[in-house]
């Protein structure tokens, strides 16, 4: 047995030659960032170009694109390019009360840049509220340790009902003091009360791996933890369950990278230039508290 074990230590750590591998050019994607909601205030739309796998710089921005949504009353909504940020398209509202999404309304984006016209839609399905948010004193755990995170604090937990109707999924956005966590492992999807799509689950209050999911960290006195909770298509929800699976493929037993789906077409067949990413549209709920430990709570799961 000792022997076997000296084997596998050389074979796991003797191997420490750096390869560098050949990889194809990659030019031939518009990627569009992109969620609109009904908050109040601007939308905006991102485009870029996909770059080569082992390039970390700065994906080039699309330029001078004609950017266009019209919703399914025929309104139309033009994004024009940030004058400071290139690829950055903005729609402002003329005043404060006018908004771009509605709840059942359907939206079509159209992107027209040279030869190309690319076409996606999408409907925006309503949301529920975020009923409250809650907190206990925690002692952090080793997925919330790390160079400036507090050792000691207070772990939160949020509550809201899903939907009625089957298949309803969302996204939540979480916070803490106005930062939003976006790391790899902090892209939060569900479908109606569960993480996953099973049976079972429709019209009942979110499951607890899901409300206390938005602790990447703890919360000491007096931080401001925010919550948006947006609603989302299935179809969205399968696009951020593989985007999930491929920012985490990583380590030894890693799979080959996969391309994600995306909703986005372009209309000129004979253009090598194709979509990814996603264009959505979300009616969102949010709830905001600061933390007071007057106000924590000794009964939490």
């Amino acid at each position: 047995m000792r022997y076997l074990i000296l084997l596998l230590s050389v074979l796991l750590f003797s191997c420490e030659d750096i390869v560098t591998l050949d990889s194809p050019k990659s030019d031939r994607f518009l990627v569009v960032e992109s969620t609109l909601t009904n908050l109040p205030g601007t939308q905006k739309i991102t485009l870029t170009r996909s770059q080569d796998f082992f390039d970390n710089g700065p994906a080039p921005a699309i330029r001078a694109a004609d950017v266009v949504v019209k919703d399914d009353l025929s309104n139309e909504y033009r994004f024009v390019e940030s004058a400071q940020t290139p690829g950055l398209y903005v729609w402002a509202p003329a005043d404060s009360t006018r908004r771009l999404g509605q709840v059942g309304r359907t939206y079509q984006l159209t992107i027209k840049t040279g030869s190309d016209t690319f076409i996606a839609s999408a409907k925006m399905n309503p949301v529920p509220p975020i009923d409250s948010i809650a907190y206990k004193k925690a002692t952090a755990n080793p997925g919330q340790t790390g160079e400036g995170k507090p050792k000691e604090g207070f772990e939160a937990r949020f509550f809201g009902n899903d939907l009625k109707g089957e298949g309803n999924c969302y996204r939540l956005k979480f916070y803490k003091n106005g930062k939003l966590f976006n790391g790899t492992s902090d892209l939060l999807v569900f479908y109606d009360s569960a993480l996953q799509k099973v049976s079972g689950t429709d019209g009942l209050m979110f499951n607890l791996p899901i409300r206390r999911a938005i602790n990447p960290e703890l919360y000491v006195a007096n931080d401001k933890l925010k919550l948006e909770l947006y609603s989302i298509s299935l179809d969205q929800f399968s696009f951020y369950s593989q985007a999930r699976l491929e920012l985490n493929n990583a380590g030894l037993f890693a799979r080959p990278a996969a391309n994600i789906p995306t909703n986005l077409v372009n209309t000129n067949k004979n253009s090598n230039l194709q979509g990814s990413g996603w264009f959505g549209v979300s009616a969102v709920s949010t709830l905001e508290t600061v933390i007071d430990p007057a106000k924590a709570r000794k009964d939490l799961p």
